[in-house]
């Protein structure tokens, strides 16, 4: 399972190598936003990991 929130929304498209997640970022206000990455091997939260312009 692997899987990227922004303020709790996910993001689609997610793929994943050994050292890089890239995906499509939903819409959101504008402002910081909570990212959360989850994988099988857990789960890792940035508070204002990604600003929305």
């Amino acid at each position: 399972m692997l899987g990227v929130l922004f303020n709790g929304v996910p993001a689609t498209g997610v793929s994943a190598t050994a050292t890089t997640v890239t995906g499509t970022t939903p819409p959101g206000a504008v402002g910081n936003a909570t990212v959360t990455l989850v994988t099988a091997f857990g789960t890792a939260t940035v508070p204002g990991g990604f600003r929305y312009l």
